[in-house]
């Protein structure tokens, strides 16, 4: 993953964190840690400010997706689609680039179904949105190019399930949508000898 969504990520932890003032520094001190890379350290603390919650009988949807981050960063793919799940059952921010990041490890795992799945859900969100970080600051977040992304591995998604039938439908959308993408028109191309 880029350096680029690592930080937007860890921002969209820091701008939900709704948790007791102890966990609020768990929180803070993870996002820091993510922020350095150190990833097992910003484990254990998002897993302290999940455990704490739970002890006060709050949900901790910052805390998973802190941990299912860090997951992703060190290539843990399950652990990515568990924590980043969980951040959504608890009432986490739905996001185009959570979807993104469980269906890109679902694919990781060579779970095209679930994949797909998470793509579809991802898609199906706004392209832009406003990422409140506290109570006095807001973000405009542009999503379009993780929608795009998602759109592109759909069809990835299908060849590698050989169904050529919704992989060639789903070019020809993106395609569509896309007209400059010269990596679709090579992909385009290779569908059209199935």
């Amino acid at each position: 993953m880029s350096t680029g969504k690592i930080k937007y990520l860890v921002l969209s932890i820091a701008s939900v964190c709704l948790l007791t003032a102890c966990s609020k520094n768990l929180i803070k001190e993870g996002t820091e840690q993510l922020e350095q890379g150190d990833y097992e350290k910003a484990v254990t603390a998002f897993e302290q400010a999940a455990e704490d919650a739970e002890k006060e009988g709050d949900r901790a949807p910052e805390a998973y997706r802190g941990i299912g981050m860090a997951c992703y960063a060190q290539e843990d793919y399950e652990g990515t689609r568990q924590n980043l799940q969980k951040a959504l059952d608890e009432g986490g921010l739905e996001t185009p680039v959570i979807y993104n990041l469980i269906g890109v490890s679902s694919m990781k795992l060579e779970d095209y179904d679930g994949a797909l799945a998470a793509f579809s859900k991802g898609i199906e969100l706004p392209e832009s949105g406003t990422v409140s970080r506290g109570t006095k600051q807001e973000t405009e977040a542009d999503y379009s190019e993780v929608i795009r992304e998602m759109k592109f591995n759909r069809v990835v998604c299908f060849e590698k399930k050989l169904d050529w039938e919704n992989a060639k439908a789903a070019m020809a959308e993106y395609a569509s949508q896309y007209p400059d993408d010269a990596e679709a028109q090579k992909e385009a191309e290779f569908l059209s000898t199935r």
